[in-house]
């Protein structure tokens, strides 16, 4: 199996599988399936608001789309940090080490390249639909999706940073991922109460998604107390 080069990957991994399966959760929850909302649901949803169209709730309708955004970036880090897969002592006495060496990297380039191509898939995930690609009203999602598409096709650099700059890089990007989305799904919450004339709960997947980002955010917390640790070793 593969190894890891910090000990909070595997913490990490299993936080972005609830960001993932908690956006595309409900956020708003209902009884009645069709009154159900989504995590990428919401961005469409609030503008059907007048008081966002008319901008007396300054709800940024693209904040919504960070959790997948930010998940892309995390996935393609996540990809990149893989390391060879340890091949066992009876096989190293089979086989040269340059040889060795070409069945490690060959091992790890095909899940390396998925990954990658998932996370890309996400960030393009958050463009607006082809027909308002260029509209104003669509100008956030835009520049988001393509932000971070960029971001995940810079994501095989990232293993060139030290150690404690990739643990806060993995922090902010749980934060930028959860807070923004948060804070517009507080701005829109009392409309969607008021709307559907009852008293509705979280969703469930705006719990797991919350809990998602925590994980992550604890995992680069561990990774830098980790490289603080090694570097008073050192």
């Amino acid at each position: 199996m593969f190894g890891v080069r910090d000990s909070g990957f595997a913490i990490r991994l299993f936080g972005l599988v609830l960001v993932i399966a908690g956006y595309f959760g409900p956020w708003v929850g209902h009884k009645t399936a069709a009154l159900t909302v989504t995590g990428p649901e919401l961005s469409e949803f609030a503008k059907l608001f007048p008081q966002v169209q008319g901008g007396v709730v300054p709800v940024i309708r693209a904040l919504f789309l960070t959790p997948l955004v930010a998940a892309a970036i995390l996935l393609g880090l996540l990809a990149n940090q893989l390391i060879n897969r340890q091949i066992s002592k009876s096989t190293n006495r089979q086989i040269g080490k340059s040889t060795n060496r070409q069945i490690s990297k060959s091992t790890n380039r095909l899940p390396r390249t998925f990954l990658t191509l998932v996370a890309a898939l996400f960030a393009l995930a958050a463009l607006p639909p082809y027909q308002y690609l260029l509209a104003p009203e669509y100008r956030g999602h835009l520049v988001l999706a393509a932000g971070g598409l960029l971001l995940v096709l810079l994501t095989p650099f990232a293993g060139r940073l030290p150690r404690r700059a990739r643990s806060v890089l993995t922090a902010l990007l749980a934060l930028a991922g959860a807070v923004p989305a948060l804070w517009q799904f507080v701005l829109l919450h009392p409309l969607v109460v008021a709307l559907y004339d009852e008293p509705l709960g979280l969703g469930w997947g705006l719990v797991v998604c919350v809990v998602g980002f925590a994980l992550v955010l604890i995992s680069g917390f561990l990774q830098l107390a980790t490289s603080g640790q090694q570097s008073a070793v050192g």
